[in-house]
């Protein structure tokens, strides 16, 4: 752990005053920026982005996919903030003096996000771009303190030492950022000399950040202070991951609780460290499920929001140009607009003719299941039957036993004939022509991950549920939500198994009261150990399924 000097984008862009109307979308994300609500930030930031495209204010497009970078880093989705940041480059001039702290800002945050990935090149050259825009001395120090993160963990420690020298210097002790300077100054000389006693100064820190109230450098104090003491005097080191795991759960900062849990988990013996143990895989996994459940978030928001994007990304172009040059760019604006559209009729097209094709392909099917089954039922019942009646017919005095062990071998071969059919169709296939039954001119129903290798882990009995389920959602779609376009999405991520329903119809009332349906769905799910979630949306109705393979393995 290497304390970071944190000036938010929140706080970077707070002295950029903007002459163009208010975005209430914008304005409402920081709010909830303040309250931890990053998820809710992050959609709202997104339909900001929109609203300045609306408004051909490229620069506000910008400052949005800073902005949704920042939050993407911050819970640790470094790829997806890299993609952000690389993408908000595109709307920023570098000329305009007004766009520099957050050219600044977004260079800054790709370093980041790339020495989190140990791409340790890229983060320098990004730290490179990031100087010329590094106007306000806070900007600049954070810079410096960042490098120096990166020197050190690519152990240059000397030359993280010599940066850290200068920021103290260049700071002075009555500084806000003297204690987290001086803990991380400590630290990087530490590792580059064993020799070197780093304690003194980072009790010092800490009792600094206590008279500033910095629970965030008082956090880092105690990591480091119970790093040193690890294997020269473990009681130390024990009293200080103690500490620093009490004051990572009033932050609500997992990353630094499994820190401290690490720590008590190898200082600790028998059932106590047992107990720690069992805390820091508890944690490791909420922490793991909410990074991923963020991460599906922000990827959904996007994808929604790209269904939305029109042909006003690129806007506050130079008006004056030769009549020739525009007349030339409109021609060739249109030219595209027709092949786009071409493009689009004759895809729409395709999936229309490969739609009804495999809905034909799949009625042939059956009718060939059906001719099948109708030639095996002849040829065992009714066949079986007659064989019967024969030997009644020319066995006067055959045994009442007898005839009751021929009918109960037919019925024994009845039942395996009717099981035979009911498997004979692979469970994908059943989902596909379920959704076909729904599919229209009217509603278009879009599959995702219907595979049979899906299906085929899963117990019989689990499928079975899982189809009622699903054909109650279609059939309380066509009855109430009005939908044109639902999306079917299957998943699975190891032994976690996932559907996800989504329609663009009318949602669910804030009155809404579960009738039966709901109830039979949320119970059948119940009884194979599944979780349903209703997720909330300001458009038609979002359900997601998760289910796991050990309660399905449990239920064989």
């Amino acid at each position: 752990m290497l304390l970071l000097l944190s000036c938010s984008e929140k706080e970077s862009q707070s002295g950029i005053t903007s002459k163009k109307r208010s975005n209430p979308f914008y304005e409402k994300a920081f709010v909830l920026m303040d309250n931890n609500q990053m998820d809710s930030a992050f959609f709202y930031l997104n339909k900001g982005k929109d609203l300045f495209l609306k408004r051909n204010d490229s620069f506000g497009v910008g400052k949005s996919y800073v902005n949704m970078a920042f939050i993407q880093e911050s819970i640790g989705d470094n790829f997806g903030c890299i993609e952000t940041s690389l993408i908000a480059s595109q709307y920023f001039k570098e000329k305009d003096t007004a766009h520099h702290g957050f050219i600044f800002s977004n260079y800054n945050n790709l370093g980041i996000a790339s020495s989190s990935l140990k791409n340790y090149k890229d983060a320098e050259q990004f730290y490179k771009k990031a100087k010329p825009f590094a106007k306000d001395p806070i900007d600049k120090m954070m810079l410096q303190n960042n490098l120096a993160i990166l020197f050190h963990n690519q152990k240059k420690y000397d030359s993280a030492v010599f940066i850290y020298n200068k920021l103290i210097n260049s700071v002075g002790p009555k500084s806000d950022y003297y204690p987290k300077l001086l803990l991380n100054y400590s630290r990087s000389r530490w590792f580059g000399d064993q020799n070197y006693n780093p304690v003194k100064n980072y009790i010092t820190a800490e009792k600094l950040s206590q008279n500033i109230d910095d629970d965030w450098t008082k956090d880092a104090a105690y990591a480091y202070l119970s790093a040193y003491y690890l294997n020269k005097r473990p009681d130390s080191s024990k009293l200080y991951a103690k500490k620093m795991l009490t004051l990572a759960k009033k932050l609500k900062y997992p990353v630094d609780e499994l820190e401290a849990l690490q720590n008590l988990i190898k200082l600790s013996d028998g059932t106590e460290a047992q107990q720690y143990f069992d805390s820091y895989s508890k944690t490791q996994d909420s922490l793991i499920n909410s990074q991923n459940k963020a991460k599906n978030q922000f990827a959904l928001i996007r994808y929604e929001s790209e269904k939305a994007k029109t042909e006003n990304l690129l806007l506050q172009k130079e008006h004056a140009r030769h009549e020739y040059q525009v007349k030339v760019q409109n021609l060739v604006i249109g030219l595209l607009v027709f092949v786009f559209i071409v493009i689009v009729i004759i895809t729409y097209n395709w999936v229309k003719k490969r739609r009804e094709r495999l809905v034909l392909e799949a009625n042939n099917k059956l009718q060939e299941q059906r001719l099948d089954f109708s030639k095996r039922v002849h040829d065992v019942v009714a066949n079986g039957i007659y064989e019967v009646m024969i030997t009644i017919e020319n066995q006067k005095d055959l045994p009442k036993e007898k005839i009751l062990d021929k009918l109960e071998l037919m019925y024994e071969k009845s039942r395996d004939l009717s099981y035979d059919s009911s498997s004979r169709q692979e469970f994908n296939e059943k989902i596909l022509t379920l959704a076909g039954s729904f599919d229209n001119d009217n509603t278009r129903i879009i599959i995702i991950g219907n595979d049979p290798d899906f299906w085929e882990s899963l117990a019989p009995s689990f499928r079975e549920e899982l189809f009622q389920v699903i054909r109650e959602l279609l059939v309380n779609m066509k009855k109430h939500s009005f939908a044109t376009q639902v999306i079917l999405r299957f998943s699975r991520e190891n032994d976690l198994f996932q559907i996800f329903y989504s329609d663009n119809g009318v949602g669910l009332s804030e009155d809404f009261v579960e009738k039966n349906g709901f109830r039979n769905m949320k119970t059948r799910l119940e009884d194979i150990g599944a979780k349903m979630k209703i997720e909330d949306s300001n458009i038609g109705l979002k359900v997601s399924i998760n289910i796991t393979k050990l309660e399905s393995n449990k239920s064989n």
